[in-house]
């Protein structure tokens, strides 16, 4: 992703952050956390939607699961055109559709238009996410990228904690269409903020364009980084295939690592978006009032941003995959607890704090693990199919939860039952850890 290093890890010539720098963090954070916004704010309206229109909970659980479905198609398919006609192009079409998939929802007459606008909502924000990181990246630089992109990463689950009080309010004015209002109208907004951001210098680097080196080097300006006299040569020697690149993830020596960590974010997220999706619905099952259910759901996002703080910062010290499988080991225990506390709110929402904390810190560091599985050719297709065919556990934990709970599931059972793919990913990541060591050990 970062090959133009040149480009990229230029010095700064202020130690002072410049304009650009600040506006491009804040607006790109910003753009996480209206995504985080669109995704997950039906999980607090979906119980005002469920009373509406009479649905039942496998319905429901269809209609959670249909934008994470759209992410894997925009991430998978749509995402990849950042690099062929740019990064803010991408963007800026994924807010349009975006937005637009919220009118839709808001508009929707029946549960096909409902499940249509969260698929396109989900289309767009995962053509989005892809080009966040390598924006923000260039416009930290070298000095301040690993912040940068630390805080844009907290940026999502923040957008989905606000989003818990922006739905009661909005619920409050009126009625579950305000909430999808509200989201397309943000989402139109990021359009002229977007627009006003330079395009990547990367991307222009590659591109072949005429004005690349003048655009590059107004950008760099901005920036306070000295100008290029000409632009670095790009590698392209012996590229890789798409398909012979996805082959290689299978050669002998890599096949046991791939099936591990592919099977690991499967796993973590069919955990993750049951948790981010359900939530606030089962404990108003449960018995407790829509407000408390609100507020479980808003714990998992909060106290989930001080698990990806305290991964980052111990990383530097711990391999993050140790770190993971402790995580996903209390996960398992956790859920398997929540399942027995059903009487008490105060010590449920306890436990769901704690499921927070170590749910997203799992998350990011199945993300950290990932590059030091394979080699330098052989990393952006690693991380990308393994984040791209993990969506399918995304869609399938809030589906599969909606099907449970019309078979006779009380919300304990489930949480007890998510409890086992936790489990299951703790020993995977703990396997991963291991061959670390190995490899480590025969390498000194």
């Amino acid at each position: 992703m970062f090959e133009n290093n040149d480009l990229l890890a230029g010095k700064e010539n202020s130690h002072e952050l410049s304009r650009l720098q600040i506006f491009g963090l804040l607006a790109l954070t910003g753009l996480n956390m209206q995504d985080g916004f669109d995704i997950l704010a039906i999980s607090y309206a979906a119980n005002a939607i469920a009373q509406d229109w009479q649905i039942d909970r496998s319905q429901l659980g269809l209609v959670l699961s249909a934008s994470l479905f759209g992410m894997m198609i925009g991430a998978m398919l749509l995402s990849p055109l950042a690099d062929k006609i740019g990064r803010k192009p991408v963007i800026i079409a994924g807010l349009a559709l975006s937005g637009t998939g919220m009118m839709i929802v808001m508009l929707a007459p029946s549960i096909t238009f409902l499940i249509a606008g969260r698929i396109a909502t989900g289309l767009g924000v995962g053509a989005i996410l892809a080009s966040l990181t390598t924006l923000v990246a260039e416009f930290a630089g070298e000095r301040y990228r690993g912040q940068a992109v630390s805080i844009l990463q907290l940026g999502f689950p923040l957008g989905a904690f606000l989003s818990g009080f922006l739905v009661i309010w909005l619920l409050d004015l009126g009625s579950w269409r305000y909430v999808f209002g509200f989201g397309a109208l943000t989402s139109f907004i990021f359009i002229p903020v977007i627009m006003a951001l330079p395009e990547s210098m990367d991307y222009l680097a590659n591109s072949g364009k005429a004005d690349a080196l003048r655009r590059i080097n107004h950008t760099r300006a901005r920036l306070k980084r000295p100008a290029l006299q000409q632009l670095p040569e790009t590698k392209n020697i012996n590229a890789p295939n798409a398909l012979s690149a996805v082959r290689s993830l299978f050669s002998p020596q890599y096949r046991t690592r791939t099936a591990l960590i592919w099977t690991a974010f499967f796993l973590v997220l069919t955990t993750l978006y049951f948790l981010l999706s359900w939530i606030p619905k089962l404990l108003i099952d449960a018995g407790f009032t829509e407000a408390q259910g609100n507020q479980g759901g808003r714990l998992i996002n909060l106290i989930g941003m001080g698990g990806i703080v305290i991964i980052a910062v111990a990383s530097r010290w711990i391999r993050p995959s140790a770190i993971t499988s402790v995580y996903l080991a209390v996960l398992g225990l956790l859920l398997a607890l929540l399942g027995s506390v059903s009487t008490s709110y105060m010590m449920m929402l306890l436990i769901i704090g704690a499921i927070g904390f170590v749910i997203h810190g799992a998350m990011i560091g199945l993300y950290a693990t990932t590059p030091i599985l394979y080699p330098s050719t052989m990393r952006t297709t690693g991380m990308g199919w393994a984040i791209g065919l993990s969506r399918f556990g995304a869609v399938l934990g809030p589906a599969s939860a909606g099907f449970f709970l019309d078979s006779g599931w009380a919300p304990q059972q489930l949480f007890q039952l998510y409890a086992l793919p936790a489990s299951i990913g703790a020993l995977i990541v703990f396997a991963l850890w291991r061959d670390e060591n190995k490899r480590a050990k025969s390498e000194t």
